[in-house]
């Protein structure tokens, strides 16, 4: 009983905690420094709404060593969120085991995500879905691709998209439920939706399969946070793009 009751309240500050804009920070800090690194590798796999690393490479332009200021700014953000760890750690309010469950919360969500989106799909328009019209990358360039779209969208259309404008909209009581905040989710998911056609032919069925996981990936960072939904995002992309794409 004693280990079941240890056990429980280890989940419950898990979830109490873990959705956190500061545990988010620390707790996406591997995708973070995955992807930085892995785009100077593989230069096709950055991001579309990276909007941090063009700002970077603007920089870079002017600079004397790029290099070092590469290298500097993400070794700034490490410090950073290192520093965050250790002061939420001091407060109880974060520990390095979540890694762990977190990951093991976001395979779940991926799946069912998929599925959901699926079934959605097929209910609305009767077809087969082919849900990311699906890029062929290798092993790593896939992995560096799928931690770019979890961490870069999640940015850009989630808490960019809905959070702020969400507070600046319906002000501090923003993750209330209300109409306008469903407006916003449904309104943000169509333009992830339709972001990815920048890029490749417009698809009905892929449009639809992307407009209800972006809904999906909203509710989750409503509910679980920034983190979970980043994770979710890059594991449903890794699996899509890494299994799938080959």
């Amino acid at each position: 009983m004693a280990v079941l009751a240890k056990t429980q309240s280890a989940l419950g500050n898990y979830f109490r905690h873990s959705s956190g804009g500061t545990q988010s920070a620390v707790l996406t800090l591997p995708l973070l420094l995955f992807y930085g690194a892995g785009i100077t590798l593989v230069p096709e796999a950055r991001n579309g709404v990276d909007l941090v690393s063009s700002g970077l490479y603007t920089l870079m332009s002017h600079a004397s060593n790029p290099t070092a200021v590469y290298i500097g700014f993400y070794g700034f953000l490490a410090l950073v969120d290192i520093g965050l760890f250790f002061w939420l750690r001091r407060q109880n309010r974060l520990n390095p085991q979540w890694l762990l469950p977190l990951l093991g919360e976001c395979l779940l969500y991926a799946f069912v995500t998929g599925m959901l989106s699926s079934m959605a799909t097929r209910s609305l328009l009767g077809l087969a879905t082919d849900p990311q019209g699906v890029r062929h990358f290798g092993l790593i360039a896939g992995l560096i691709v799928s931690a770019g779209a979890g961490l870069h969208e999640e940015l850009f259309f989630r808490l960019g998209g809905i959070g702020l404008v969400a507070l600046l909209w319906l002000g501090k009581d923003w993750q209330r439920p209300s109409l306008r905040l469903a407006t916003l989710v449904v309104v943000s998911s169509v333009v992830f939706a339709l972001a990815h056609y920048l890029g490749e032919p417009f698809a009905l069925t892929s449009f639809v399969f992307r407009t209800v996981s972006g809904m999906l990936f909203a509710t989750l960072f409503l509910t679980r946070g920034f983190a979970v939904a980043a994770w979710t995002h890059a594991l449903y992309d890794a699996w899509v793009i890494v299994v799938l794409g080959k």
